[in-house]
């Protein structure tokens, strides 16, 4: 079973929209799918008109409270399947999850609860499950992420999107040096009008900033797709001839092909602790040493300044420009002289 999580710590990009009508997308498309909410505020469910199925029933926050209590989930008590939604498995959420958020602070194997849920035997024939995480990267995001294959990231028309970005390029870098796992990452501009100057040139930064790694598919803002949440009805119940529909599996085929493509990028993180600097930028061979937004570092919570970026592979010279400061990488011990008579920091990619 391939598994895929929804997740951005910013709100109102439209996450839990996605994951539900990807979901339905890959049922319709003939792949037996569960989709997994895991967001406290229960979103996905109230999407799905699940809400009063679902009181009193077992919900994800059980798949949690079973590993506190040391017995098995009860699958298939808190696994749903709808007569009218084929190929199609939901586990619903409720508040419970917020304790579940908070117990799991000092548990062992904390980060793994969902993913040992998924591996067991009673999904087997599943082929997909889509997960939609909550607005935060506490333990039950990072849940969704251990237990990924792929990391899909809705950004909506803000440049507040770009901050998560970063966000999730940390955060499963600290997944990949803690545990070795190492999920896909891809992003899709959500809620997307195109008729503003606006939208086009948050449009432009982010295939700049992302590359390949920027699905092509946008999903369009829709009336449709508000309607069909209200009603309790995917995209496809709701308006199957939409435009909305139509977005939702092309962005859904794109999906299952991203493990089939050749990518010749990769993805870099510059770092640099310089808590008392106005403002970092990064600037190389990559980016023709141009001082420009785009290779502005962003102040973390640390002090630290960072960012990621998409770059073709290669070798580079670069360094930091910390307020009018050549300062060369400290974490980096590749370096060569330049013809300034310092040095640079070099970076294979």
């Amino acid at each position: 079973m391939k598994v895929i999580s929804v997740a951005n710590q910013k709100g109102g990009c439209g996450k839990t929209t996605m994951a539900v009508n990807i979901a339905a997308a890959l049922a319709r498309m003939g792949s037996k799918t569960l989709l997994v909410d895991l967001d406290p505020q229960a979103h996905a469910t109230y999407a799905l008109g699940y809400t009063l199925e679902s009181a009193g029933r077992k919900t994800s926050y059980d798949i949690f409270r079973a590993h506190f209590d040391s017995v098995d989930p009860p699958f298939e008590e808190m696994t749903m399947v709808s007569k009218e939604r084929d190929n199609f498995g939901f586990v619903p959420a409720n508040m419970m999850l917020s304790t579940a958020e908070i117990n799991l602070g000092g548990v062992n194997g904390a980060a793994s609860v969902l993913d040992r849920f998924l591996s067991n035997g009673y999904f087997e024939d599943y082929d997909y499950a889509i997960i939609d995480s909550p607005p935060s990267f506490g333990f039950l995001t990072l849940n969704a992420m251990y237990a990924s294959d792929t990391i899909l990231v809705p950004i909506d028309l803000s440049y507040f999107s770009f901050n998560g970005i970063s966000n999730v390029y940390r955060v499963t870098s600290l997944l990949n040096s803690e545990t070795g796992r190492d999920p896909s990452i891809y992003f899709v501009m959500n809620i997307y009008d195109g008729r503003s100057n606006f939208a086009r040139q948050i449009e432009i930064d982010a295939q700049q900033k992302l590359g390949p790694y920027m699905l092509s598919t946008k999903i369009r803002s829709s009336v449709r797709i508000r309607e069909a949440a209200k009603f309790g009805r995917t995209i496809f119940e709701h308006d199957p001839k939409s435009f909305a529909a139509l977005d939702f599996y092309n962005v859904t085929s794109e999906i299952v092909n991203t493990g089939v493509r050749e990518m010749d990028v990769v993805v870099k993180e510059f770092c640099l602790d310089a808590p008392q600097a106005g403002e970092v930028y990064v600037l190389g061979d990559f980016n023709g040493w141009q001082k420009a937004e785009n290779n502005r570092l962003a102040r973390l919570e640390t002090g630290e300044w960072g960012g990621h970026f998409t770059l073709n592979k290669g070798q580079y010279r670069y360094k930091f420009l910390v307020d009018d400061t050549w300062v060369a990488d400290p974490s980096n011990p590749a370096c060569e002289k330049n013809i300034f008579g310092t040095a640079d920091s070099i970076l294979t990619a």
